[in-house]
């Protein structure tokens, strides 16, 4: 028991880096190498490990790394003075989206490493041959170089007189680099403010509809690329603009999903008008480029096959399509360019459109390294793509429980990840889908029912002396009383709590200053007796619990990390939740009353 109090006293840092974190982008996700400390703890050599919400398979990447620990991870474990029994695991993944089903069964039980580098190399190169001159471009010089990105922007139709300035040239400013809000007629001199106004929009045929539809008029504005090793970037001309248009039309599709978004509460009117399918969240040409990638993974055998669709797809939504995006950064004299802003579907008025070849290109040395990582596990990890409220598993067959389940109405997961879910052809049914969300019709109470069923299934399955970790976060107290409320139900009880640090630097830095934002980790166990409900408010107890967690960020710790308003209101859900307190104060309830303290009682 020692072991783990030494584990649960203090926060595990779980970084957001790393060859296995970075391999996919999938949303709240935890690194396994945290993971699998945990796992170590709590289990013994040929335990089983079961997640019920497994995501994009961290639980079964953690397991793999349970019988070959990296030095960051026994670095961190000497550090923290407990003492993992390292070891292969048995791990049981439900997942009920098929994208993180798909991650994670490719991730966790991958091809030869060898072998997919081999042919994905190969790959790229073929179509290179084929699909590069879509990227091509005279450089500043006149000579031919390679486009490695451009921006586009979309069109602003004056409101007074009607003529149509990019929002480029009206909102893009130098020197320094900003994008203002306001807008300025270069002909009538009208001024308002750039949302205000309207988009113009083209009639095309759509090739995959075979039909006229009306789409928003967009125009490449700049250039950035690259003449050998030299890099450049420019203004795109008139010419270019129509060098563009003849581009597209010299090259056939491939075979395109037809598929109509399911649009659910990210729609948004303005940002996505004239998308109403998949293929209207990619340019002409990066359509045609993916696509074209897609149709060649069907001559590779089902593993391999998999492992490249894989490949694809995490470059795509995020990168592939109108989603990525520019960003100004302080002190930048030049635009960042990135990726799709993560649990949403976003569209910007100036999307970027990367090469998508040059990208995929350099994912194949991070997947490459990933399957190596794995790939002398004895670890076995079992991949489910079903719903948790029913799992096939044998009574008391469970030693331990890790998961990250949604966080009530954070994410909608099935709605973001149908754009890569469309290429699969296995869209998540999302009837069983643990969530709040308007547009399928749950609320906090359909949410705590399917939370219910998941738990109880855990409590099913899971040995009498098994434990269960959940890592949990909320800003709203009625998702947490959801939560607690679900679990209770099912027979659990909080014995543990600490917090998981989701950090940006490396894995080792477990005693370094870093910014951090921690989520509630909760160690339960099954419960004698079920939880019997409170009466009341309990306001003198939680009053106590706050000046507590006050107390002891500014007096008993020296760490500035813990005085944090995020790491105060996660102090203050874990200490309601081992006391037994229900949690009544949403994060910005309690802020105001952390701030009021602050002022009154200058002690603290």
């Amino acid at each position: 028991m020692q072991e783990l109090i030494n584990l649960y006293n203090n926060p595990l840092p779980a970084n957001r880096k790393g060859i296995l974190y970075n391999a996919f982008p999938y949303p709240t996700k935890i690194s396994p190498e945290a993971i699998a400390i945990y796992i170590a703890c709590h289990t013994n050599v040929g335990d089983t490990v079961l997640d019920p919400f497994s995501g994009s398979g961290t639980t079964g990447l953690a397991v793999k790394l349970c019988d070959q620990p990296t030095e960051d991870m026994l670095e961190t474990t000497e550090k923290m003075n407990i003492k993992p029994v390292w070891g292969r695991r048995n791990a049981i993944l439900y997942e009920i989206s098929s994208l993180g089903a798909f991650i994670g069964q490719v991730m966790c039980n991958p091809p030869s490493y060898k072998l997919f580098e081999r042919e994905a190399k190969k790959l790229l190169k073929e179509m290179e041959s084929e699909l590069s001159r879509l990227y091509e471009a005279t450089d500043p010089d006149g000579e031919t170089g390679v486009l490695r990105y451009t921006i586009w922007s979309e069109i602003l139709v004056c409101p007074s007189c009607k003529t149509e300035v990019s929002y480029w040239d009206n909102s893009v400013k130098h020197d320094p680099l900003e994008i203002t809000k306001e807008f300025n007629c270069p002909k009538c001199d009208h001024r308002d403010i750039v949302n205000n106004l309207e988009r113009s929009t083209e009639k095309i045929q759509d090739p995959i509809l075979n039909e006229r539809v009306t789409r928003k008029k967009r125009v490449p504005v700049w250039y950035y690329g690259r003449t050998g090793k030299r890099t450049w970037n420019r203004k795109v001309s008139k010419s270019d603009q129509q060098a563009e248009k003849k581009k597209a039309e010299k090259f056939n599709v491939g075979q395109i999903p037809d598929y109509a978004m399911n649009w659910g509460i990210l729609h948004r009117k303005g940002y996505h008008k004239g998308i109403t399918h998949l293929h209207h969240f990619y340019s002409d040409k990066n359509l045609i480029v993916f696509s074209k990638l897609w149709d060649k993974t069907q001559e590779y055998p089902e593993d391999l096959r998999n492992a490249l669709r894989l490949l694809l797809l995490s470059y795509n939504a995020s990168h592939s399509t109108l989603m990525s995006r520019v960003v100004v950064k302080k002190n930048n004299k030049d635009f960042v360019i990135t990726g799709a802003q993560s649990g949403v579907l976003y569209i910007s008025n100036l999307p970027v459109e990367k090469n998508i070849l040059e990208g995929v290109k350099r994912k194949i040395k991070t997947f490459t390294a990933s399957f190596k990582l794995v790939a002398n596990s004895k670890s076995k990890v079992e991949v489910v793509n079903s719903s948790s409220t029913d799992l096939k598993i044998a009574d008391h067959s469970v030693d331990y429980v890790f998961t990250d389940p949604p966080f009530g109405d954070y994410i909608p997961y099935s709605e973001i990840n149908q754009i890569n879910e469309a290429w699969l052809g296995m869209v998540t049914d999302a009837k069983k889908e643990a969530i709040v969300n308007k547009a399928q019709d749950k609320g906090i109470e359909e949410y705590a029912g399917l939370m219910s069923e998941v738990f109880s299934e855990a409590h099913r399955t899971l040995k009498d002396t098994g434990s269960f970790s959940l890592v949990f976060h909320s800003a709203k107290a009625e998702i947490w009383r959801a939560l607690v409320g679900a679990f209770q139900t099912a027979g659990f009880k909080v014995s543990l709590s600490s917090i998981l640090d989701k950090v940006q630097g490396s894995f080792k830095q477990v005693t370094s200053s870093i910014k951090v934002q921690g989520d509630p980790l909760l160690l339960l166990n099954k419960a004698n007796k079920p939880a019997k409900k409170r009466n009341g408010k309990a306001v003198i107890a939680e009053e106590e619990i706050i000046q507590s967690v006050l107390y002891k960020a500014f007096n008993g710790v020296d760490n500035d990390d813990e005085r944090k308003p995020e790491r105060l209101f996660s102090r203050y859900i874990t200490t309601c939740l081992e006391t037994g307190i229900p949690v009544s104060k949403n994060a910005k309830q309690f802020y105001k009353i952390v701030q009021t303290e602050l002022q009154e009682n200058s002690h603290i």
